[in-house]
């Protein structure tokens, strides 16, 4: 009788002690969802981010705070990153409308790469260069010049393109863009568009002097040979370019296709097309 009476008072001490367990941590996470700096709630949420609570947290941040841009651009993010852009972009637009220019570009840089709207891409980047003067913006990483160049160039608008591809180079050191050297790739299949074939052959050269060897100038260089009717020298960066390709020196993006992707078939064709068969 004596030990079962202690081991009910046990039973109840530990019940007692869940429950005020369980009840500090609501107390806390109400606390913390609701009450706590929203910069910290803004840190805590963004590290969760794609969770639900995550997204809750977001919610209830704009709710509490409808000017505040940043929550509305980070929780659009989660929805981006899956690929439902219908519901990303709401966000997106709530965060651009309420701080044009710290959004616009992130904004005009989806479009670019995820969406491709390349005419939407032109219209926020356009926007944030008016809206920034006397500012070289940086945009996800890449110079707002270049994003124009591919922009312009996606839409066909090659003067345009070109325009920007040189203020990108006079803006940006040399050695910023050998890291880089794709984008002497994408302007040279520019300059291949304007039929200025020995430019582009020259960009494509640059692009082979720097560390990472694209296989995408491989390819784009057997093309202008192709043109000049230099056989031999086309199959050679041909089959230069598969080789590349099969090392994975190639531009890729597990997220999207990115601009001017280069595909094994675009290579094998070349190799496989009659005039080109090796007797």
């Amino acid at each position: 009788m004596e030990k079962s009476l202690i081991y009910f008072k046990i039973k109840i001490i530990i019940k007692s002690f869940f429950l005020i367990l369980f009840t500090g941590t609501i107390i806390l996470l109400i606390f913390i969802i609701f009450f706590l700096n929203k910069d910290r709630r803004f840190a805590l949420a963004e590290d969760l981010q794609g969770t639900q609570l995550s997204q809750f947290m977001f919610k209830i941040l704009t709710k509490q705070n409808p000017e505040y841009s940043d929550a509305y651009h980070e929780q659009s993010v989660a929805y981006n990153k899956r690929g439902l852009y219908h519901e990303g972009f709401k966000l997106l637009d709530n965060a651009v409308m309420l701080n044009p220019k710290r959004h616009l570009g992130y904004r005009g840089w989806m479009k670019l790469e995820k969406l491709k709207d390349y005419k939407g891409a032109i219209t926020d980047l356009e926007r944030l260069n008016t809206l920034t003067p006397n500012i070289i913006n940086d945009v996800q990483g890449e110079n707002i010049s270049y994003l124009l160049a591919i922009s312009y160039q996606g839409l066909g608008n090659y003067d345009k393109s070109k325009h920007y591809y040189e203020k990108f180079f006079e803006t940006t050191d040399s050695a910023t863009i050998n890291l880089k050297s794709i984008v002497y790739v994408n302007y040279g299949t520019l300059l291949e568009k304007l039929n200025l074939n020995q430019e582009a052959l020259k960009q494509y050269n640059r692009s082979l002097k720097g560390h990472f060897k694209f296989s995408e100038a491989y390819f784009h260089k057997g093309e202008i040979f192709e043109k000049l009717g230099r056989k031999d020298s086309a199959i050679f960066h041909y089959k230069e370019a598969l080789k590349h390709y099969d090392k994975g020196s190639k531009l890729k993006d597990v997220y999207n296709e990115v601009f001017n992707e280069l595909y094994r078939d675009d290579i094998l064709e070349k190799l496989s097309h009659q005039k080109w068969l090796e007797r």
